[in-house]
């Protein structure tokens, strides 16, 4: 339970924008920890947890799974608009004709 209150504080903490070298971000944003919680907290997996918590695709994909209504409301709308825009083409198109 110790370790899941520390992985819960840095990654309060650690909130940062996505780059090459996160790792040297995270080191700078973390400043409460000693250097012995810092080589244990800091492994590869948890590096690899905030390269993908920090991702765009990431993000939206954790938003469309949180709210899936929303989601499927706008595409409904979107192909809605697709719809009637193709009825207005083609209305036009037979007009010409």
């Amino acid at each position: 339970m110790d370790n899941i209150n520390k992985y819960l504080k840095i990654a309060k903490d650690a909130v940062i924008e996505p780059e090459a070298r996160i790792e040297d971000k995270v080191m700078e944003r973390i400043s409460h920890l000693n250097e012995k919680d810092k080589k244990e907290i800091l492994d590869e997996r948890f590096l690899d947890f905030l390269k993908k918590s920090n991702s765009k695709p990431y993000q939206f994909e954790q938003k469309i799974r949180e709210n899936p209504g929303v989601f499927a409301f706008f595409s409904i709308f979107i192909m809605g608009i697709i719809a009637i825009a193709t009825y207005v083409v083609r209305s036009i198109l037979k007009e010409e004709n």
